[in-house]
């Protein structure tokens, strides 16, 4: 099924669900770090990510990566492109575009953005990350770096509506060996939690509401 940007641009245009949807899907432990930080106006460091969509096959594809195995706190977890904040960038539209064509080779003027979703706090490496949400009139080709990006995974949106696709299970965070309870997404062979999982939970919620 095809999700058409003219929709999705609509939507997002609208009151965003925000903390309502990313709690939803938050591990347990999260919840509290969250409300937490929205209570005490704690300082975060800046980042951006990018949902990229595409039509392909009479259907919407999205665009996740595997982040490389390197010694870091998201090592090897499945993630939206994106990165931190450089000053040189201007403005957090900025960094996530030029992010995205670091990490996985898709340039800026390929992309439409079609709005944004709601900022999200990562408590474990004291992130605050701005969501966009990106369109592609054409099936990609990427360029890889290698250092960053273990692969790339294209799933197919409409997936992440079936009933049954949400889960609960232990997972162990790569960068202190520690298991947390979450649920997740399960999609084919994919486990998507975490930060990227409360992300996904607000699109679709914003992409079910009429």
């Amino acid at each position: 099924m095809i999700i058409y940007p003219e929709t999705i641009r609509e939507k997002l245009s609208k009151t965003l669900p925000g903390l309502a949807s990313h709690l939803k899907l938050a591990p347990k432990e999260r919840a509290g770090e969250i409300e937490n930080y929205i209570n005490s106006q704690k300082q975060a460091k800046k980042s951006a990510v990018m949902i990229l969509l595409y039509e392909h096959d009479n259907d919407t594809k999205i665009v996740f990566i595997r982040r490389s195995f390197y010694v870091g706190i998201h090592a090897g977890q499945i993630a939206f492109p994106g990165g931190r904040y450089e000053e040189s960038d201007g403005n957090i539209r900025t960094t996530a575009l030029r992010e995205v064509e670091e990490e996985i080779g898709i340039k800026a003027n390929d992309i439409e953005i079609l709005g944004r979703l709601t900022d999200i706090y990562v408590p474990p490496s004291n992130f605050l990350i701005s969501i966009f949400v990106g369109y592609l009139t054409q099936k990609p080709v990427f360029n890889i770096d290698k250092r960053e990006v273990h692969e790339v995974i294209e799933l197919t949106l409409n997936d992440f509506f079936a009933e049954n696709v949400i889960h609960e299970k232990e997972f162990v965070v790569p960068s202190t060996q520690h298991s947390v309870n979450a649920r997740y997404y399960k999609v084919g062979d994919i486990d998507l939690w975490g930060a990227s999982a409360m992300v996904m939970t607000e699109l679709i919620d914003i992409l079910r509401n009429d």
